[in-house]
């Protein structure tokens, strides 16, 4: 008996001295600890816990420790990077952990995020980011949270991020620096030093991104997402409890360039039109929900499905759009379904869509419902030349077994003098149709030439795609809110 009592003691007592070692050989401050496999964080006394998260996440790297567990209510960071990072960074939840990014502290030429990942498969989960004007000049570009491909090495491309509950605000359309939510792209460092070059294929990202059961508003964009190669974006089930939506008072929630990447967009709520921006981004910022785009340096194809989302017209400006997508450069092929959505107008917006296409052909839009106000609900149109876009004709889409019976729009449906082979299918409420091309209308459909007010043109979603393509194209240099 007593020797088993030894052994069990001796057994102790070994586990202890060897968690004692472990802690020991991490190599941190005395706020980093090791529970198991989990590497602890405490917050620092001193009001700046970079160091220590910092070298948290290194030492996880190198013990293959799979979990970072924020144990404090707050801190404060400046900006952190670690490569190869497998594994949950994560707090207590949105309520109980809150991180903040100093102002003035991050270098946002050389880091561009205030979590950056680049390669490996992190997790991002239960917690609050907090951000505003984190440049230490005045006027930079950064990421919250980052995921980006080896910036030493180009071609090592596949990083895979993860965002779940998690709830990120900035400080809004006034403030100076250009701050996005999440981002997956190339590393900003593999980009050719000419700017007027274009991202190599072979360089840009590969892998994919989930955001999930998240909140995000009061920044420039919300996610911003450029993957290659077929990779996997979804954005699913981010909902906000009460009033608002959770995506909201955001330059851009959405923005996909340059993408060859199946994107799945399901169950969100996404406010658009909401925010007002002043200088160089007045009415370009704040008009737009979901904003897709490609170049001459995108890939040649690209998938998208956006389906049961509840979008919200705030009615900021009276050119406002759900989704806008477009291409400029290159013609490729892009697979859309927008599916069982409900679009929410509003008033204030006689000059905007709830889905303006340009240059896209072979889509399906159904089973969505349109309520409230807009220019025209669904916009089918061929691009501007002289805006650097195709000018193609916009044939083979499906519009069909929506409904429009709550619509005040002046008109339902435009389709545009270059759009041809297009269906408009029956029992739809009998929309308001402005047909100026060769499709097929079918049923009980109402001719916009009866009953077209005439709404005038602020803008068009020609010129506003291009507008915004220049603002977010280009991102490997900072992004700058222009007149302010």
């Amino acid at each position: 008996m007593n020797q088993k009592i030894n052994l069990c003691v001796l057994i102790g007592f070994l586990a202890v001295f060897s968690n004692t070692s472990f802690a020991q050989d991490l190599g941190c401050n005395a706020e980093v600890e090791l529970d198991g496999g989990v590497v602890e964080v405490a917050a620092s006394s001193s009001g700046d816990d970079t160091e220590n998260i910092q070298c948290a996440l290194n030492a996880a790297v190198e013990g293959g420790y799979r979990e970072v567990y924020l144990t404090s209510k707050k801190y404060a960071i400046s900006g952190v990077e670690v490569a190869n990072f497998v594994g949950d960074f994560r707090g207590n939840s949105i309520a109980t952990t809150e991180v903040t990014v100093t102002n003035g502290a991050l270098d946002c030429e050389a880091q561009r995020a205030a979590l950056r990942f680049n390669r490996g498969s992190p997790k991002v989960t239960r917690m609050t980011l907090k951000i505003d004007e984190p440049c230490s000049t005045a006027g930079g570009n950064a990421s919250v949270i980052g995921f980006y491909t080896n910036p030493s090495k180009c071609s090592q491309r596949v990083v895979t991020g993860f965002v779940e509950r998690v709830f990120i605000e900035g400080g809004g359309a006034s403030s100076i620096d250009f701050t996005t939510g999440v981002t997956i792209d190339a590393a900003p460092e593999c980009f050719p030093a000419d700017t007027s070059e274009a991202l190599p294929l072979s360089s840009k990202a590969l892998g994919g991104l989930r955001v999930n059961r998240c909140e995000i508003r009061d920044l420039d964009m919300g996610i911003f997402a450029s993957v290659s190669d077929g990779g996997q974006v979804d954005i699913t089930s981010n909902s906000k409890s009460g009033a608002g939506a959770a995506f909201e008072r955001l330059g851009i929630p959405i923005s996909i360039v340059d993408a060859n990447q199946n994107t799945n967009i399901f169950r969100n709520e996404i406010a658009f039109n909401d925010v007002e921006y002043s200088g160089g981004l007045a009415g370009l910022f704040g008009t737009t929900g979901i904003y897709i785009a490609s170049t001459s340096a995108s890939p040649s194809s690209n998938k998208t499905s956006i389906s049961k989302n509840t979008f919200r017209d705030g009615g900021v400006h009276a050119e406002g759009y759900g989704l806008l997508t477009g291409k400029s450069g290159k013609n490729l092929t892009h697979e859309m379904v927008l599916s069982g959505n409900t679009f929410n107008g509003s008033d204030g917006n006689t000059s905007g869509a709830g889905v303006a296409v340009l240059d896209t052909s072979d889509g399906l839009i159904s089973g969505n419902s349109f309520k409230g106000n807009a220019a025209t609900w669904i916009s089918l149109a061929s691009g501007d030349t002289d805006l650097g876009q195709l000018g193609s004709a916009v044939a083979g889409w499906a519009i069909v077994s929506n409904t429009f019976s709550s619509s005040t729009a002046t008109t339902d449906i435009t389709l545009d003098s270059n759009t041809e082979d297009n269906v408009v299918g029956r029992s739809q409420n009998s929309p308001v149709v402005d047909d100026a091309g060769s499709n097929d209308v079918l049923g009980d459909s109402t001719s916009a030439s009866r009953s077209f007010g005439g709404a005038s043109i602020v803008v068009g979603p020609k010129a506003l795609f291009g507008s915004q393509l220049e603002a977010i194209n280009g991102r490997d240099v900072s992004l700058r809110k222009l007149g302010q």
